[in-house]
């Protein structure tokens, strides 16, 4: 069969994955803000924030369906169609996990446990960190391409994964961390604030599984 040159030359998605991680750090950077709001009880501030999230996350969800736009079934590309696909929703998840705290945050007053502040901060402070190794991978997306995913960009590609997953790990132990001092502190809260924060927990750490799964796409990219 002949794929018409036209096909051929249509204009390569990649770099819109680029824009689409940008857009998704500035989602995922509200986080830090939200997280100090409740622990404040700063009602109207997480009320203003969270809007702030939903529209950032709104944008990031434009970018991201311009780059399904921009990807035809018939553009030799040079990685496989399935994978930049999943890629991009990977990188677009953390944007939507994002979201969902700034969300939960404004179902109901949450106070957070004097046993859990700290901790929360250290697991903020993890979840970013595994957020922002992600931003730096994909930032190398281009010059991988023009390496054919081979040489030493594959190589510095895969030490980057490999950044990705500990710190990964290391927001999952202080997710399990923060769990524990909320249980510790069950005795004080009402059982739907218990419910709430566990979701909250959850979503969080969602955002450092999904920048995980970035870095394994990447690593199927350089092993295919």
């Amino acid at each position: 069969m002949r794929i018409p040159l036209a096909n051929l030359l249509v204009k390569s998605p990649l770099p819109r994955i680029g824009e689409l991680m940008v857009a998704v750090q500035a989602c995922a950077d509200m986080l830090p803000p939200l997280v100090e709001a409740v622990i404040a009880e700063d009602s109207a501030g997480l009320d203003r924030l969270a809007k702030e999230t939903s529209i950032l996350e709104g944008r990031a969800d434009e970018v991201k369906n311009m780059v399904r736009d921009e990807l035809p079934t018939r553009l030799l590309l040079p990685v496989d169609r399935r994978d930049l696909l999943r890629l991009v929703s990977e990188v677009d998840a953390i944007a939507d996990c994002t979201e969902d705290v700034g969300v939960l945050f404004t179902l109901r007053p949450l106070t957070v446990p004097d046993g859990m502040r700290e901790g929360l901060r250290d697991l903020v402070v993890g979840v970013m960190d595994t957020v922002a190794a992600a931003r730096e991978l994909v930032d190398t997306l281009d010059t991988l391409v023009k390496a054919g995913f081979s040489g030493r960009a594959a190589t510095e590609a895969l030490e980057r994964v490999t950044v990705i997953s500990e710190r990964e790990h290391e927001a999952d132990k202080l997710q399990d961390q923060c769990a524990k001092a909320l249980f510790r502190a069950e005795s004080e809260l009402a059982p739907v604030a218990l419910f709430m924060w566990t979701k909250v927990l959850q979503q969080m750490g969602d955002m450092a599984n999904h920048a995980e799964n970035v870095g394994d796409q990447f690593r199927l990219f350089v092993a295919r």
